[in-house]
């Protein structure tokens, strides 16, 4: 009896062995796993970070390129407005020549010299 005891005993041990064995096995393979996961996980958070400092790099790109192109429509604008200011009068003055108005008439209405009148009603006059 005392021997079935003994050799169930030793059975016992050696399945206990066997299977400590075996998670001994089983935890190195995870604990290699894992290392091999977590420089992935490093890896990746630095791209992340290095895509985010991008972002941020561009994101001020944009922006002073916004301001640039504002600068650069309201210098277009005010060309044009200017532009529009400078041939206004003569526009004005060039109708009233086509209207059949005389030299005196434009230089009290348009505020144009005698030169100037008479120049207009050379040129677009009928």
């Amino acid at each position: 009896m005392e021997n079935i005891l003994l050799v169930t005993f030793i059975v016992i041990t050696i399945a206990v062995v066997g299977v400590l064995v075996w998670l001994l096995q089983e935890h190195k393979k995870l604990k290699q796993e894992f290392l091999a996961l977590s420089g992935n996980v490093e890896r990746n958070n630095r791209d992340i970070a290095g895509l985010c400092s991008a972002a941020v790099s561009v994101d001020t790109q944009m922006i002073d390129n916004s301001e640039q192109l504002k600068g650069i429509v309201e210098k277009v604008t005010d060309f044009e407005q200017h532009e529009q200011q400078a041939t206004q009068p003569y526009h004005n003055a060039i109708q009233r020549v086509r209207d059949g108005a005389s030299a005196e008439e434009l230089m009290q209405e348009c505020g144009l010299s005698r030169e100037e009148a008479v120049l207009l009603i050379r040129l677009h006059g009928s």
